[in-house]
């Protein structure tokens, strides 16, 4: 982020914040417009505004009044996001996400998840084509095709960081994937406390990896699967109880690992309860009082509300380009990111006692409105419409 002085920090402007996000963006990314009519600023400009409206290109162009023109905007993209940079654009986004992190992050260990996220998909694309970046998935939101991605993320009280991320071949494995995002947490200089995983992890070759790292510690859920020696035999017994089981597959083999299995319930809308089973793979966590587990790992659902919040600064667009689609994911996640560290640079609260902000003075909408605002001052909007000079049709 950009170096503020003494002045600038008292209060944040709608023209600050665009200056702000702008200049992690340049600085980071290696987008650019040289053109006699569009500049780099105007195509980054063009993609906050369609990201803060969850919209597409061409309807920001039809709506801006100077700025260029839809199809320029696009064949910039095109020519510079190509399938064959999406390692570049990756390594971008991981850049501009840990630039906006606070030194104070690495104060204390920290808990950290680790997530799956997948985006629908409604194109036809050829799955064997190794350009094709599109994953195979369960059906939800009318699709089985999905773009995915792995997050890394610091879990501290209400600060919720994304560390890094991965964006994910339909061919790529698991446990190269944990590595590196674990190993780009390490770079980060953070201390972890533990890692908690999504059950979209939990496979004997992520668990076998985890479990011969020294010293790493994680909580993996584990889906109920199978009768007779799935994890479904574990859900008997009136209370809960720690205990071994040994995964099997076809391909990988077996794995015996600690697991926890959690006896709980499940209040319902009509006010009754229901019997729930929850099992989770416990590595290097023999210290962790069962009732503790399911509160622990329940943090990690913080995720879930960066997802949602994801949703509202990501722009859309029908195009095939997978590299066009992954950088609308890396460049919410970072809009995200650089919305908390705001908060910490402009609405620190004084006093003793553990850090705080001001967050309800700052919503995630009014970042995207100051984007907006910023921005349609620079290019102005269109507010009449003129109707096309056709002669009337003779009756």
């Amino acid at each position: 982020m950009p170096k503020i002085t003494p002045s600038q920090v008292d209060k944040l402007t709608d023209q600050r914040t665009l200056e702000i996000t702008q200049a992690v963006l340049e600085q980071h990314f290696d987008l650019s417009a040289e053109g006699y009519l569009c500049h780099t600023s105007d195509l980054w400009q063009v993609l906050l505004t369609a990201a803060a409206r969850q919209t597409y290109i061409e309807t920001v162009c039809h709506d801006l009044d100077t700025v260029p023109d839809s199809n320029t905007i696009r064949g910039y993209l095109k020519e510079q996001l190509t399938p064959a940079r999406i390692g570049d654009l990756q390594r971008a986004c991981n850049r501009a996400l840990a630039s906006q992190l606070p030194t104070w992050l690495s104060d204390h260990p920290k808990e950290i998840a680790l997530d799956l996220h997948d985006e629908p998909y409604y194109g036809k694309d050829d799955l064997t084509d190794p350009d094709c970046w599109v994953c195979r998935g369960e059906a939800r939101q009318g699709t089985t095709r999905f773009y995915r991605c792995a997050t890394a993320y610091v879990l501290h009280k209400d600060v919720r960081f994304t560390l890094a991320v991965e964006f994910v071949h339909p061919e790529d494995d698991l446990p190269p994937i944990v590595r590196r995002l674990i190993r780009r947490v390490k770079a980060l200089g953070l201390a972890v406390k533990s890692y908690y995983l999504d059950k979209g992890f939990c496979t004997i070759p992520v668990l076998g990896w985890l479990d011969q790292q020294p010293g790493l510690s994680a909580l993996i859920a584990a889906p109920l699967r199978g009768k007779k020696g799935g994890t479904r035999a574990l859900a008997q017994g009136q209370r809960s109880y720690r205990t071994h089981h040994t995964f099997r597959s076809t391909q990988y083999g077996q794995l015996s690992v600690p697991v926890v299995v959690i006896r709980t319930f499940r209040h319902l809308k009509n006010g009754r309860r229901k019997l729930e089973w929850l099992v989770y793979v416990a590595l290097n966590r023999p210290d962790l009082p069962l009732r503790q587990v399911r509160k622990r790992y329940r943090r990690r659902f913080g995720i879930e509300s960066s997802y949602r919040l994801l949703e509202q600064v990501r722009g859309r667009t029908t195009a095939r380009n997978p590299a066009l689609r992954f950088l609308w994911m890396g460049l919410a996640l970072l809009i995200g990111n650089i919305w908390i560290a705001l908060h910490w640079r402009y609405l620190q609260q004084r006093g003793s006692g553990p850090r705080r902000v001001a967050r309800e003075h700052f919503r995630l909408a009014q970042l995207c409105q100051f984007l907006c605002r910023a921005i349609e001052a620079i290019y102005g909007v269109i507010a009449i419409i003129d109707p096309p000079n056709v002669k009337p049709a003779k009756l």
